[in-house]
């Protein structure tokens, strides 16, 4: 996540290519979802997608440690 290269659309969200040619997109702070409450909070969060405009593959990336969404539910969201 330190090697943010690029901006996405109309959103502006931070967008990285990793080194496996996994897609990530940082995790939108103005949503009021529970993973925008944890990025407020001060936790770096972003999704991976297939490619850029493709679909969510089910993983996502918190404070540099890639976890499936439900393990990062239980580890981070069950307060």
């Amino acid at each position: 996540m330190n090697s943010w290269t690029d901006r996405l659309g109309h959103t502006n969200l931070r967008t990285f290519t990793d080194e496996d040619g996994n897609f990530w997109i940082e995790q939108n702070r103005a949503k009021a979802s529970r993973w925008a409450k944890l990025a407020k909070k001060g936790h770096a969060v972003a999704w991976e997608m297939a490619r850029a405009g493709g679909g969510y593959t089910g993983r996502v990336l918190i404070d540099g440690e890639i976890y499936s969404t439900s393990d990062a539910t239980r580890k981070f969201l069950n307060e």
